[in-house]
């Protein structure tokens, strides 16, 4: 309990501010925002279709 009443707090707005200042310095390069610049260069593309056996 000593442990966490140490722990510094900062307020939501401050880190929010920081958040949202993070990630658009970083937007341009965020794949889940622009896209990916091929298709092959998407982890989450399907690799093949479905076969019927």
């Amino acid at each position: 309990m000593r442990q966490e009443a140490a722990v510094h707090r900062r307020p939501v707005s401050e880190c929010v501010r920081e958040m949202i200042g993070y990630m658009e310095q970083y937007r341009d390069k965020d794949c889940l925002v622009n896209g990916f610049p091929s298709k092959k260069d998407n982890p989450f593309q399907e690799k093949g279709g479905c076969s019927l056996l």
